[in-house]
């Protein structure tokens, strides 16, 4: 890795309302620790990373600091003019943090998350989960087309719950489209339009949201609910209009089974996830699950048996062909070609055994 052109610094004196952000919490850790798994990463090995504080504060940041196997200088006072300052108050987005710092240009860049706005913190630990994990291919294009909706709309009477509304209808249209308008190239391109209009605004909801203070349980119940009701009626349309073309009636039994499939699995996941959450909240003695890491994990599985990690790799690949924003990009290409039905053949499969597949480990894990 080359060399940073600017020398990279950490800025932790930034204060919240509880204190000095440095040490509050987000995915079980403290910010200071995000940020300083990025800066390790970026710096050159043997170079000493200051972190500025202030002086009271120093016996408070010196424990997080001595948690990392690289040498930390704890600095009084503000950072020195003309370096690249991580501030505690933010939160980055690493490879938009790499090219900044690479190409000398202003660290705002690459924030992801301000922390100096009301309730930014609170809902700091959703945003970085979902800005890590939710459109490994919508964050080149649809998050950025959202952004700029959600940034548009913040102003206005427009609720979240309104873009929720338009994403699905988007996506029945799409369906609909599906179902019932042959598959000529205008009703591809008038399903494959509908399907990335509705992944824009799938994507805008949450942002909008956030921007304008208005998350509600009611919010996030409604865009689940609308998800799965338009992920399975767009599967059943590809199964009438696949059994419409050929008659065959082995297409409707497909669509039953990718719907129950999908049924399995979300029962299973919901249910394993409470099981998880109550033998994590065991007490000590009782069976539970201890050692569970969040976040950034930079150099400390080192010592993972290979077998363990090559099986964590199978899961992790198996989780992603059933990641929403790639199955969305996914309807996208199929529309466009006229092969939907592909997708409908690969998850009606995919479902059932993954859902059988996390029952049987949860029997054997906690059987």
């Amino acid at each position: 890795m080359s060399a940073p052109a600017m020398r990279l610094v950490i800025d932790a004196r930034p204060r919240g309302p509880h204190g000095p952000l440095a040490v509050e919490p987000i995915l079980g850790r403290p910010v200071l620790d995000h940020l300083l798994d990025q800066a390790i990463a970026l710096q050159p090995a043997g170079e000493v990373l200051a972190v500025h504080t202030r002086a009271d504060e120093i016996p408070l940041l010196r424990p997080l600091v001595e948690l990392h196997d690289r040498r930390i200088a704890l600095r009084t006072g503000p950072p020195v003019e003309g370096a690249a300052v991580l501030r505690t108050d933010r939160l980055y987005d690493f490879g938009r943090l790499r090219r900044a710092i690479r190409r000398g240009r202003n660290l705002e860049t690459a924030v992801l998350w301000k922390l100096d706005r009301p309730g930014a913190l609170a809902a700091a630990g959703d945003e970085l989960t979902r800005r890590r994990t939710y459109q490994p291919l919508g964050r080149f294009w649809a998050f950025p087309v959202a952004e700029r909706v959600a940034a548009a709309l913040e102003p206005t009477r427009v609720h979240p719950n309104w873009l929720t509304l338009g994403a699905a209808g988007a996506m029945l249209a799409a369906a609909a489209t599906v179902g019932f308008a042959g598959s000529g190239w205008l009703a591809r391109g008038a399903t494959a339009m509908a399907l990335a209009i509705g992944l824009v605004l799938d994507t805008a909801d949450g942002r909008l949201a956030r921007l304008q203070g208005t998350g509600s349980a009611f919010g996030r119940w409604l865009d689940h609910v609308f998800d799965e009701l338009c992920d399975l009626v767009l599967h059943v349309a590809i199964a009438w209009s696949c059994y419409q073309a050929s008659g065959a009636v082995w297409w409707l039994l497909l669509g039953m089974l990718y719907v129950s499939g999908k049924q399995l699995f979300l029962v299973q996941s919901v249910a394993g996830g409470e099981l998880e959450r109550e033998l994590a909240e065991s007490p000590p003695g009782v069976e539970g699950v201890a050692g569970q890491q969040t976040g950034p994990t930079v150099g400390r599985r080192r010592g993972t048996p290979l077998p363990a990690r090559r099986l964590r790799l199978v899961r992790s690949l198996v989780a992603l062909a059933g990641h929403a924003d790639l199955r969305w990009h996914l309807w996208i290409a199929l529309a466009l070609a006229n092969r939907l039905d592909l997708a409908l053949i690969v998850y009606a499969v995919y479902f059932p055994i993954r859902a059988l597949a996390g029952g049987l480990r949860k029997v054997v894990e906690h059987g």
